[in-house]
């Protein structure tokens, strides 16, 4: 390459038009020194955090790749230090767009667990509390998780993306020096991160408060560094740039426009919008004539919009066309051959890395041999990036943790030592949710009942946790349970609980409803159980349990209704109470993606039970069956379920209505007949549901679909005979994080219409 000496510096600067103030800077020099200019001026480039917006970065790295510009460091926000890390560790362009534009946001930004991922009993404890939020009881005082994501996903796809970076790095030393920005939460410092493990400080500079949990590094919290410099210039200036390249991602051209005031969460984000903002500006203030600044226009995407890579590059794109003459210039005057434009790509997955022994540090509450367990199966395996990060994931999604990370310790030659990092949940070890149910039919029946569930995992190393649930409203329960793991398959249960509930009695001789009177079920039940999981979806139990159930007629128990003969018809209603001892024994599979709109998977229930002791005669046998497949928006649920269960003995009883404890009426179970209409001790339905979804409901997973049901069944007394009627139902509904959310009108045999709402957590009447 040919020298640049201090008579062709200063003309190519005057040409490129930007160079006044660089000029000033090095022309006394060169003249007093030739030798002491530097043969080509440090190019900085300064990327900005903003979501999905980011994917404008890449435009501009591909012009300064184009015009053989070599990049002397990177310096990135959020957004921006994921692009800047990923290219600067040695990823291509290319690769960036494909794998971050392939990204679930919701399963990698929010941390969403996929309910296949769940052990047995989160499955069943999802179920009785579909609201997502989970606060906690620490100190004597309620508290929350610190993001709406932990950001864990995301920081293991990191892990493996830089997998060839040593993990405790010189940022100097990657194919291109660079920087990650942060917030240090202390005192609100700016902290440009030059060494350490990538990942965690490019996840420390995204840590967006509200949305992405806090990390802690070496003792030090830290959040999302556009809190102090989006657009971190003076980073940049601060390490000796001679010119800065920035890509900002701020601007819009409907500045004002659209500002949603109408919820505190609305009025928060845009409150951190503006401060962001205003360090932006700072920044931007700071760029001397020499910079260049790229303005991609971005006002048609969002935080958000992962799903849109081509349009945000191509505004990049245009951006960078915008000022095509100063790269062009920026190029005469840096360009250097392609083999000069970067340090080596770290290597250091170039040799098999074998894991010898595993490490476990941070835990308080959960055990580490728990944890330990978990990661066996990588002890003696060779390195992998990609399998460490599988059973890390499977660790994260057993719910005790905010943060896992993990890093490798050489201990001699190629044998290293896997130590894993964990942060046990902050807001713990007391852990509430909640659960809100609602469900009207047109014939007046309502239903509602607000629920709080307790959970103390990890009260012992062994992994004993306590249980405890509280509703109210037509159904009411208070419940207590221990379970105890006796080994990784094993465990035990032992529960009491009482609950009440409202149950409607319809006039059995006529088809279509007829409300006769209303009752109240208690049962009392104190239970010992144990469990076997054949596999991580599949459940055997066995147990005994001791039951106490009363049923209340809290109307009229004689009933006369007049017949077209002129004679009349009477109902004699008692209560019943009845007391016994049994054995009961389950089998449970469970693969739904969903427990309430599935689309994909199977779910297999069968129960028996059979009394020992009491004082009449009791048994139950029940199975449900139901399998979901998909072809694209198109949803096929099919589903089966049986019964036999006999309660009380009621022999002397006129009929057997009040007392027989299978139930058919409502959505999904004979939606033509009021909830609970069909009833009897035995039990066959059927139903076929296709369903046809509107949308994927964005970011949070919440989808919504249209469809139809039909089914055809009955519920019996074993004393008379079956009868098949028929329902075809119409709805909307959505696959919500509070549980069901439908709306459903229905026509049947018999003349039966029914039109229903559900909101929240389903009901069952028995």
């Amino acid at each position: 390459m040919k020298s640049i000496n201090s008579k062709t510096i200063v003309p190519l600067l005057r040409a490129w038009g930007l160079g006044a103030l660089l000029i000033s800077q090095l022309a006394p020099a060169a003249l007093a020194q030739v030798g002491d200019i530097r043969p080509i001026p440090r190019v900085t480039v300064v990327l900005a955090g903003g979501g999905a917006k980011g994917f404008a970065h890449l435009a501009l790295l591909r012009r300064l790749e184009q015009d053989h510009i070599k990049i002397s460091k990177i310096i990135g926000t959020s957004m921006g230090a994921v692009i800047g890390s990923l290219y600067a560790s040695g990823m291509s362009t290319d690769q960036i767009e494909k794998v971050i534009g392939s990204l679930d946001p919701g399963r990698v930004a929010l941390d969403q667990v996929n309910r296949s991922e769940l052990s047995h009993r989160s499955r069943e404890y999802q179920q009785r509390y579909p609201v997502d939020l989970e606060l906690g009881v620490k100190d004597g005082a309620l508290t929350f998780a610190r993001g709406v994501s932990d950001g864990q996903r995301f920081l293991a796809l990191m892990q493996e993306l830089t997998a060839n970076v040593a993990p405790d790095s010189d940022f100097d030393k990657l194919r291109i020096p660079f920087r990650a920005v942060a917030t240090r939460y202390r005192d609100g410092e700016l902290v440009s991160f030059a060494h350490g493990s990538l990942a965690l400080v490019v996840r420390a500079s995204m840590a967006a408060p509200g949305v992405f949990a806090p990390v802690e590094i070496e003792g030090e919290t830290y959040v999302d560094g556009g809190l102090v410099a989006n657009l971190p210039v003076e980073v940049a200036l601060r390490e000796g740039a001679d010119i800065i390249v920035a890509s900002y991602l701020g601007d819009t051209d409907k500045v004002g426009e659209n500002l949603n005031t109408g919820n505190a969460l609305s009025v928060a984000n845009r409150m951190l919008d503006i401060l962001m903002r205003q360090n932006e500006r700072r920044n931007i203030a700071l760029l001397r004539p020499q910079d260049i600044l790229v303005r991609p226009q971005l006002q048609n995407f969002s935080f958000g919009s992962f799903d849109q890579p081509a349009p945000i590059i191509q505004a990049g794109l245009d951006a960078v066309q915008a000022q095509d003459e100063r790269f062009r210039a920026l190029a005469h005057l840096t360009s250097v051959d392609v083999e000069d434009m970067t340090l080596p790509t770290p290597n250091f997955t170039q040799r098999d890395i074998t894991i010898k022994r595993l490490r476990v540090t941070g835990n308080k509450s959960v055990s580490s041999a728990f944890i330990e367990n978990e990661l066996k199966a990588l002890q003696g395996q060779v390195y992998q990036a990609h399998m460490v990060g599988q059973r890390i994931d499977e660790l994260y999604a057993s719910g005790n943790f905010e943060r896992i990370n993990y890093l490798l310790t050489q201990l001699q030659g190629d044998q290293y030592e896997l130590v894993v990092d964990v942060n046990e949940k902050t807001y713990g070890p007391n852990f509430l949710k909640t659960s809100l149910g609602f469900y009207s039919e047109a014939s007046g029946t309502n239903l509602f009942s607000f629920g709080v569930g307790y959970r103390r995992p990890w009260l012992t190393p062994d992994g004993l946790e306590l249980q405890a649930d509280l509703r109210a409203g037509s159904q009411s329960e208070v419940a207590v349970s221990v379970f105890q793991p006796l080994s990784e398959r094993w465990g035990v249960n032992a529960y009491a609980a009482y609950n009440s509930s409202e149950l409607p009695l319809y006039r059995p001789d006529v088809s279509t409803a007829q409300k006769m009177a209303s009752s109240t079920l208690r049962r009392q039940e104190l239970g010992f159980n144990l469990s076997y999981d054949i596999s991580q979806k599949a459940t055997a139990k066995v147990g005994v349990v001791t039951n106490q159930t009363q049923l209340t007629i809290d109307t009229a128990k004689n009933v006369s209704y007049p017949l077209e003969s002129g004679s009349t018809l009477t109902y004699v209603m008692q209560d019943g109470h009845v007391e016994f001892t049994g054995l009961n024994a389950s089998f449970t599979a469970d693969l739904m993606d969903s427990p309430s709109f599935p689309t994909r998977g199977y779910y297999l229930n069968v129960e028996a039970a059979q009394g020992v002791t009491g004082s009449s005669q009791y048994n139950s046998y029940r199975a449900n069956a139901l399998w979901a497949g998909s072809l694209g928006p198109h949803v096929i649920n099919l589903g089966l379920n049986l019964g036999e269960d006999h309660v009380f003995d009621c022999i002397s009883c006129a009929r057997l209505t009040s007392l027989a404890p299978l139930y058919l009426g409502g959505f999904q179970s004979m939606g033509a007949y009021q909830m609970g209409q069909l009833n009897g001790d035995r039990l066959l339905h059927m139903q076929g549901t296709y369903m046809y979804r509107l949308s994927e409901g964005g970011i949070l997973h919440q989808p919504t679909f249209v469809g139809f049901v039909a089914e055809a069944g009955d519920a019996w007394l074993g004393s008379s005979t079956f009868s098949a009627k028929y329902s075809g139902t119409a709805f909307i509904g959505v696959d919500s994080k509070i549980g069901d959310v439908f709306f459903g009108a229905a026509s049947g045999s018999g003349g039966n219409r029914n039109i229903f709402l559900q909101l929240g957590r389903r009901f069952s009447l028995w």
